[in-house]
């Protein structure tokens, strides 16, 4: 939310209030903290929408909404230079500070959505593929470098591995190849990477599915035209899915309730990735199969 210093603030709605005087009345303090309240809020929307409005036409409906009117504005401003006990800016302070306050609330809210949803990501995740450890140690296991992994339903899809490249491995170029297939093998959202040599490393990339596609085909290792002796390692292979976000707090609403919900006949949570998950996690009553 965009603050207005309060010099520019007092000005604009002082320039309004000068445009007639019919038996004006001075507006208590606190009213006057909530008049400033809302034109903050009216300005910092105006501003962030682009909108071009007469000054007249967005105020004057904030000073009816209080019952007070531009000319009661103009009075209760001109009084402060009268009142020794009180100033113009303490109320805008007031405005300020509840502003301030909410702020703070709402970072809060969205801060406990976040955790929320991350909670409920990681309780629903599905993880669809594991292999513990591939090796390439000769030309002809090259072969054994590809992976065709059937895709159930759209949404995203995270493969995760660690590699390392001995360096006894001759070849100057490693690289990762993912891709999509539909029905038709046609490809979608190719995606490679090149490895890093001598150190063991992980890969770690996200594929989103739309609903055409069948099969995630992975090409753990692609050497040169014109391959040497490979000494290459994977391990700890893991192709996971990744609940929608709504399905996701859905699931998790239904794990706080006391079942778990079964999508599509295809959910198996992992193991609870941190102690706070552990806590809600393990004291739902096992899965009905």
């Amino acid at each position: 939310m965009m603050k207005l210093p309060i010099r520019t603030l007092v000005l604009a709605l002082a320039s309004i209030a000068l445009a007639s005087c019919n038996k004006p009345r001075v507006i208590p303090d606190d009213e006057l903290a909530d008049i400033f309240y809302d034109v903050y809020l009216t300005n910092a929307y105006v501003d962030r929408q682009g909108i071009d409005l007469d000054s007249m036409m967005l105020y004057e409906p904030i000073f009816e909404k209080y019952g007070y009117t531009v000319e009661d504005l103009h009075l209760t401003i001109n009084s402060f230079s009268k009142r020794k006990s009180a100033r113009l800016s303490d109320a805008v302070e007031m405005a300020i500070q509840r502003l301030e306050l909410e702020s703070d609330l709402l970072n809060a809210q969205v801060a406990d959505l976040d955790t929320i949803n991350a909670i409920a990501r990681r309780l629903t995740v599905q993880r669809i593929y594991f292999d513990t450890t591939i090796r390439m140690r000769s030309l002809s296991d090259t072969a054994r470098m590809k992976r065709h992994i059937p895709i159930p339903r759209a949404g995203e899809y995270r493969v995760e591995y660690y590699y390392q490249i001995d360096s006894t491995d001759k070849n100057p170029s490693h690289r990762s190849v993912g891709y999509f297939l539909d029905s038709a093998k046609h490809r979608s959202k190719y995606y490679t990477s090149r490895y890093r040599r001598q150190t063991r490393d992980k890969y770690s990339h996200s594929f989103i599915a739309d609903s055409s596609v069948v099969e995630l085909v992975l090409e753990l290792c692609n050497l040169n035209a014109k391959p040497k002796r490979p000494h290459f390692t994977i391990d700890s292979l893991t192709v996971k899915y990744y609940l929608p976000r709504e399905e996701a707090l859905d699931s998790l609403t239904a794990l706080n309730f006391g079942f778990r919900l079964l999508v599509d006949g295809f959910y198996t949570p992992e193991p609870p990735a941190t102690a706070a998950d552990s806590a809600l996690y393990f004291a739902l009553p096992p899965r009905i199969e």
